[in-house]
Parts: C-alpha cells; sequence; structure tokens
C-alpha cells in the first residue's frame, strides 16, 4: 500500500531508534586532541532521574593531552582527576593531570598490581572481570571513598584503555545509579568503536601488543564480558548497593555517589 506524502513525510523524518541512541551516545563525547573514548554519562537513566553531565568522566589514557585539553577539563569544573593504572604504566605515560595544581590526582592500582603482568591475565576479558569483584575489594573501595570525598565538578577515572579497568568502575557507578542493565552493557560495548583505529589507540597500547601479542584477544570491549560481571556481581555479591557495603564503603558515601549521579531520595 502506497503511502500519502504526508504518510511518507513522517516516516523519512522521524528517527530510529538506533539514531536516537547513537545520537545521545555522540552528545557524551568529550573532544580531546589527545585521548580517546572520553565520555561523560549525561542522560543516562537511574532510578530517580538522568545522571547529570557533571558526574563523572570516563576516559583512556591522558598522556598525550595538549594545553587545550587540559583547558577544557578544567572549564567543565573537573577538580579529581583518579588514574587506575599500574606504576609501570605511569612511569612510561605519566598523567599531566597529576602536575596540574588546577586538579587532584589520586591513583590506585584498581587490580592490586603495579606491573601489569601480561602474561598472568585470564583467557577472557568476562573472567578478569569476574575475578576482580573478588581479589580487589580494598582497591575498589579506595576508589570510591576518593570520589565520594570530591566536592562539586565533575569526577574523571581513567586507565590506559579507558575500557576496562575504567568499564568496570562505570558498571558498578551505572549499577549503583540504577540505570538498566542494557544501557549498562551498551555504554561499555561503545569502547570497541572509540578505539578502533591505531590513531585511536595510546602508545601504551601497542607497546603492550608487542610484548604479547596473545592480548589482541582481548582488546575489544565485548557485551559478554561485563554481562558475566553484572551476572558475578548480582549472584555472587548481592548487587550493587550490597557490594559497596562487603567492600567497606560508608553508606555516608555511597549517599554521597547517589548524590553525585543524581539519584538522590
Amino acid at each position: 500500500m502506497a503511502l500519502s506524502p504526508m504518510q511518507a513525510s513522517s516516516a523519512t523524518a522521524a528517527p530510529s531508534t538506533a539514531d536516537n541512541l547513537a545520537s545521545a551516545d555522540a552528545a557524551r563525547l568529550i573532544p580531546l586532541q589527545g585521548a580517546a573514548n572520553v565520555r561523560s554519562f549525561s542522560g543516562l537513566m537511574g532510578r530517580n532521574g538522568a545522571i547529570p553531565a557533571s558526574a563523572f568522566v570516563r576516559a583512556a589514557d591522558l598522556n598525550r593531552l595538549t594545553a587545550a585539553d587540559t583547558d577544557l577539563l578544567a572549564g567543565r569544573g573537573v577538580v579529581l582527576d583518579v588514574d587506575l593504572r599500574t606504576a609501570e604504566e605511569v612511569a612510561t605515560a605519566a598523567d599531566p593531570l597529576a602536575a596540574d595544581s588546577r586538579f587532584r590526582y589520586v591513583r590506585v592500582s584498581l587490580l592490586g598490581s603495579e606491573k601489569l603482568g601480561l602474561d598472568k591475565l585470564p583467557d577472557s576479558l568476562g573472567e578478569l572481570y569476574v575475578q576482580s569483584l573478588t581479589a580487589n575489594k580494598t582497591q575498589y573501595r579506595q576508589v570510591f571513598e576518593a570520589m565520594a570525598a570530591a566536592q562539586q565538578g565533575p569526577v574523571l577515572f581513567h586507565c590506559t584503555a579507558g575500557k576496562d579497568r575504567t568499564g568496570m568502575i562505570s558498571a558498578l557507578l551505572l549499577s549503583l545509579a540504577g540505570v538498566s542493565r542494557s544501557d549498562i552493557v551498551h555504554n561499555y560495548s561503545l569502547s570497541a568503536g572509540y578505539l578502533a583505529t591505531p590513531e585511536q589507540q595510546s602508545p601504551q597500547i601497542t607497546e603492550m601488543i608487542r610484548q604479547n601479542p596473545k592480548i589482541v584477544a582481548l582488546m575489544g570491549s565485548p557485551p559478554e564480558a561485563i554481562e558475566s560481571f553484572l551476572d558475578a556481581l548480582e549472584r555472587q555479591h548481592g548487587g550493587a548497593r550490597a557490594y559497596f557495603r562487603s567492600i567497606g564503603v560508608s553508606d555516608v558515601d555511597v549517599a554521597k555517589l547517589q548524590r553525585r549521579l543524581g539519584q538522590a531520595r
């Protein structure tokens, strides 16, 4: 059956769900010249409303930031930079915000070692993520306590690729906020596209692959990896709120994180 001119016009003009999703994803990107995979949680829906743009910024390695980049971050009000990398990684790719008085810098090696240990990584990302929930409780607590202590302004956190350690912290924060599982998985899976080209990858990632070619298999952000993480969070740890309690994050600090996420009761 042929469409009337009005129907045809409406059908052409109406954006698809995929178009709307891509538009929302693009709006969260923060355009930095010297870093990839930099984005906010702005507009993601939690249990009590949308997460504000001023809550958090997730990112990959910041070693190549330009002066304009640091000015842009300062202009957005970023006051805390949480570096999730090892001392080994920092030694080869320093975080320039650590030496900038406009920012407070905190480093917590999320996976518990000060060397990356590429030869000891599990066979799958999902396995790595699930193990971290139990093996690195102290480090998770330190990260979330630092975030809770931050005053006004976005909290930036990053690792090297901005997808694994950064992805797990993101998943925990979004779970705490009550963001839907599908949105958490989607937010995680975007990293593969934002790191798809050599230009988007840091020299550190290139060097990691040179040292251990097997890790190429771990360089993506497949949905099933973070699905495994979320399954373990629920089934083994009782969900985000229970997990925060089990690792020693106080109710006061959890409330601060929820307020930052726009989910105050």
